[in-house]
């Protein structure tokens, strides 16, 4: 049964990793349609859009398949819970490293978005997963500034947002690649920390809940089984009381009746 809720709140975590998602597609769309028009910044508009729509195309995917998935038996959901949320995170790394190169690369502030998907795989996956993926977005990260520092991949600078020449500056991208990896590893520790205090607070609440509904139960279990042996008793005693009464004994005088009735009629009463 814990397994079980584990993975349903696994699932609900994935559902809204999918609603941001949407969120995410919205704003990309809303962002270089209002940076190139508004503030005239000559973004690679079609790339970045064509980004986005896979975004989007893979977030119904996702969507779709959790529908499927929820028909599965317990243990075949656990695996497919797990990898959907790895898959998932991994891709939308890869977006946003897209994303990020074709909008000025290192000069782009959005990098520090990354920090966003590694507190979400802190909470949605294990530690070691966490980190696993803290790790991917540093090679990511750190492969997109190499290869523009070469040459390899083209630098697309944001013409009017910052100075050019960022992506050559060694010194520059050492001191930003620097900050940007240690903080994400940084933010995974804090928040795998606080996620497992959570859940661990979480399943102790659990536990002594089932605790207390064991001890209701024993409870009411007890108290039924004494209420069955008193009307046991009080059946009996009334089953003695009805013959004497009805004369059968013998006659009785109105004072030896009257008692005797009384007697039967609050037996009669505890027996209801």
């Amino acid at each position: 049964m814990g397994s079980l809720n584990l993975h349903e709140s696994l699932l609900e975590r994935i559902h809204w990793l999918i609603r941001l998602r949407w969120v995410a597609v919205v704003g990309v769309f809303f962002t270089v349609s209002f940076a190139s028009k508004i503030f005239k910044i000559p973004l690679q508009v079609f790339p970045l859009y064509a980004i986005a729509g896979f975004l989007a195309a893979y977030n119904f995917f996702f969507l779709s398949y959790l529908k499927f998935a929820k028909k599965k038996p317990s243990r075949d959901l656990s695996i497919i819970t797990n990898r959907i949320a790895n898959l998932q995170i991994s891709l939308d790394l890869l977006v946003l490293t897209a994303l990020v190169h074709f909008s000025g690369g290192i000069e782009n502030p959005f990098i520090f978005y990354f920090v966003f998907h590694a507190i979400i795989a802190s909470i949605l996956l294990t530690r070691r997963a966490a980190i696993l993926q803290a790790t991917f977005s540093a090679a990511l990260f750190s492969g997109m500034v190499v290869l523009e520092y070469m040459g390899i991949l083209p630098h697309h600078c944001l013409v009017g947002f910052v100075s050019t020449g960022f992506h050559k500056d060694l010194i520059h991208i050492s001191g930003i690649s620097f900050v940007f990896i240690s903080t994400l590893y940084i933010a995974v520790y804090m928040a795998t920390s606080i996620s497992r205090r959570l859940r661990e607070r979480e399943n102790s609440l659990k536990e002594a809940n089932d605790l207390l509904r064991e001890k209701d139960r024993i409870k009411s279990e007890y108290v039924l089984r004494v209420s069955h042996d008193i009307k046991e008793h009080l059946g009996a005693i009334q089953s003695c009381i009805e013959p004497v009464t009805g004369g059968i004994t013998g006659t009785l005088n109105e004072k030896q009746k009257g008692l005797l009735q009384r007697a039967d009629k609050r037996t009669g009463k505890l027996m209801f």
